[in-house]
């Protein structure tokens, strides 16, 4: 009895660890939430998932997830919608840190603005959160094998909101970025032009209206003065510019929950992680337009050419103009 008491503690001990991905700091898992308090006096939490074998001679991207209103207070721990960029066959191809910040309690991304806000204007001064979490980011870098060129932030509902917020206050810090049923300023676009932007929506959101990311994607097409081009069918409509850099992806149902299905699509991770590939072409010379081709199952339908640096023919219908 004696020697069975001690095995059943380290049972129990082993099976708590699986069971919450915060437990422990070893690479390839989560840490535990952590305390960051900013030099304004306002604190956040985060956790950071960091990969399996990180060698400190290499440098590696990092996604910045910024979580929905329902997670202001941490609930939940770490985990992202459908486990994306820390699932294992994610990391396998594209090993990458993942930061969770949680809001200061109480708070917004983005403040203010109103329940169920499309476009709004951009508030002059950050929310506590967003101020603080520059100083997070900034210390995570530091800290950590990171590719400051290779950062990626990804968020939905409130965590939209603030994506859109984020990349216009630093439209060069980030290499793309991923708001999903959010909203953000249209005013903002010209700013924002020239990044690999993928904004998701589903039609039929009751709780934030899709006019949101309608209004930012063709302000962006305008900003570049680009026509959209636009493949659909029953169940998403995707409207495409800058070579596919640029994307709106429209699902026809999935009320305000349009994150987990934009999060298991393999073509989010190919193209989030395409960017440092295509900087690297242009440093060569060279053009790199896969993405776009990639919206049509590898290539455009018949008679639309790729557009963007090579230019192009008209489209047929099926690939119109929006």
């Amino acid at each position: 009895m004696n020697r069975i008491g001690p095995v059943l503690l380290a049972a129990v001990a082993v099976i708590s660890v699986l069971a919450d991905p915060a437990a422990g700091a070893a690479a390839g898992q989560w840490t535990a939430r952590q305390p960051f308090e900013g030099t304004t006096g306002d604190t956040i939490h985060y956790y950071l998932f960091t990969p399996a074998g990180v060698e400190t001679a290499r440098r590696y991207p990092l996604v910045l997830w910024m979580h929905g209103g329902l997670k202001s207070n941490g609930v939940g721990g770490p985990n992202m919608p459908a486990d994306a960029f820390y699932r294992d066959e994610h990391q396998r191809q594209h090993p990458c840190f993942v930061l969770r910040p949680v809001a200061v309690k109480g708070t917004n991304w983005v403040s203010p603005r109103g329940a169920g806000t499309a476009s709004h204007t951009m508030p002059a001064d950050p929310a506590p959160s967003m101020t603080v979490l520059g100083e997070l980011l900034d210390r995570v870098i530091k800290q950590n094998p990171i590719d400051p060129a290779s950062l990626h932030v990804v968020g939905a509902s409130m965590g939209g909101y603030g994506v859109w917020d984020l990349i216009a206050r630093h439209p060069k810090r980030f290499a793309s970025a991923i708001p999903i049923c959010g909203g953000g300023d249209p005013s903002q676009a010209a700013r924002l032009k020239d990044m690999r932007i993928w904004v998701f929506h589903s039609a039929d959101d009751r709780i934030v209206p899709p006019r949101g990311s309608r209004d930012m994607f063709q302000a962006l097409a305008k900003a570049r003065g680009e026509e959209p081009a636009v493949q659909e069918d029953d169940a998403k409509t995707i409207h495409s510019c800058a070579g596919g850099a640029i994307r709106y992806t429209e699902f026809a149902r999935g009320g305000h929950n349009a994150w987990d299905r934009a999060l298991r699509d393999p073509e989010v991770f190919r193209w989030v992680f395409q960017g440092a590939a295509e900087r690297q072409a242009g440093a060569r010379g060279e053009t790199a337009d896969k993405g776009f081709r990639s919206l049509f199952d590898g290539k455009p339908p018949k008679g639309c050419a790729v557009r963007g640096s090579r230019g192009g023919q008209s489209c047929p219908p099926r690939c119109r103009r929006w």
